[in-house]
């Protein structure tokens, strides 16, 4: 549907009128009084998806407004032909967009605080890929530089210890944050990967993170006796966020960095970065079940040709013997890793299928361990660095297959 069509439709869906107060409609109103601009019960929900719709049509718009900053200006623009229930012409529909674009871009710089880090070399920034991480006291002066403010107002008088940055480009304040907000959100699963595994020794978060916690419960019988138990959670230990090992490039993390921070990936990269976030999804999970889905979503990413792909016994098949192509290194071990991973995926299905709760500590470790292994050989073999989608890959692993060469 075109665009000027589906102003259109919002134009039909609006009504006018001072609603407030009324609790027997179900209503998205702006403005106020009798020249309000309304849309009620089941056209309040058309509206929704025509709004969504006509934001998503335009890439550029998209990447540079908040849907709720598009909305806003949109009603301000189409409000007198609601107001006087006439449809828009193209024309004004061009306008419109044009108005949008001629907003300048501009770059943001975007600071959080990072919890459960320590920096052992404080005095210079810490750069991963276009994160990077300071030491407030340390680097206090080169942050506030960057406003003209005067520094109470930027830290509503509170002194942050660690921060992160990420540059965004955006047309207004909330997009920017909007934007930086994803990329640390990849930063956790990406950091949850490198460090590899469940333990609850380590915790790094930006916007998820719980740390360090008291857990009491307090027990009432019924014949009037008491008791009580305690037990700590969560991560104890800053980890040392500058050590070498995070960059390290023959383990491929100095890579992994590259590939999250770059805006000019091919098809198998994306594959990549994104079976890693669900792997850092998988060792953040605290139910096993769960856990235990999201690494194996990981090596369907890397192994199926479509995301909308039924994990068939044929599916199985070739997810099986691909993990065993690259993992193994003769015919024994790519055997037996194949027939352990045709058992975890008997797992897969029992969860899926029959709600099976019956997921070991040891079934979610297999599941990862293997997960964690293919992709760590997709960012360090010579062979596999450079192939540039699934295609390709499935013509290496069939050459490897007839050769019987390792990778």
């Amino acid at each position: 549907m075109s665009l000027l069509k589906v102003v259109n439709e919002i134009i039909e869906l609006s009504e006018i009128g001072n609603y407030l107060g009324r609790n027997d409609i179900s209503v998205q109103s702006f403005g106020l009084g009798n020249n309000a601009i309304n849309f009620v019960n089941e056209s309040k929900f058309k509206y929704f998806n025509a709004i969504s719709h006509a934001f998503s049509s335009d890439s550029e718009i998209e990447k540079t407004y908040t849907l709720k900053k598009y909305e806003s200006l949109f009603i301000n623009h189409f409000s007198d032909f609601m107001l006087q229930r006439k449809p828009a012409k193209q024309a004004d529909v061009s306008l419109f967009c044009e108005n949008l674009k001629a907003e300048n871009k501009k770059i943001f710089s975007v600071f959080r605080d990072i919890h459960g880090i320590i920096l052992n070399n404080p005095s210079s920034p810490l750069l991963l890929g276009k994160y990077t991480v300071y030491e407030f006291q340390s680097q206090k002066s080169t942050i506030e530089s960057k406003a003209k403010l005067d520094p109470e107002y930027i830290w509503f008088g509170d002194s942050p210890e660690y921060l992160i940055e990420w540059h965004s480009e955006a047309r207004h304040f909330e997009k920017a944050v909007e934007i930086a907000d994803q990329a640390f959100e990849r930063f956790e699963l990406i950091l949850r990967y490198v460090i590899g595994n469940t333990t609850s020794r380590f915790e790094v978060g930006i916007l998820n993170y719980q740390g360090w916690r008291h857990r009491r419960a307090y027990i009432f019988s019924d014949d009037g006796q008491v008791s009580n138990s305690a037990s700590n959670h969560g991560a104890f230990e800053p980890i040392p966020l500058d050590d070498p090992y995070f960059l390290d490039e023959e383990s491929g993390y100095k890579y992994v960095w590259d590939i999250a921070c770059s805006s000019n990936l091919n098809k198998f990269q994306k594959r990549i970065l994104l079976a890693i976030e669900w792997i850092g999804q998988s060792i953040a999970e605290p139910l096993p079940q769960s856990a235990f889905l999201k690494s194996a979503i990981a090596l369907e990413i890397i192994f199926t040709y479509s995301e909308k792909t039924i994990i068939t016994p044929s599916i199985l098949n070739q997810i099986s013997e691909g993990a065993a192509l690259i993992l193994g290194e003769e015919t024994k071990e790519r055997l037996e890793i194949e027939s352990k991973v045709k058992k975890l995926y008997g797992l897969r299905s029992a969860i899926v299928h029959s709600g099976n709760k019956n997921i070991s500590e040891s079934d979610h470790h297999n599941m990862l361990s293997i997960s964690r292994a293919v992709v760590a050989k997709l960012l360090t073999s010579k062979a596999l660095i450079n192939i540039e989608s699934v295609e390709k890959l499935y013509e290496l692993l069939k050459s490897t297959k007839y050769s019987g060469n390792a990778i």
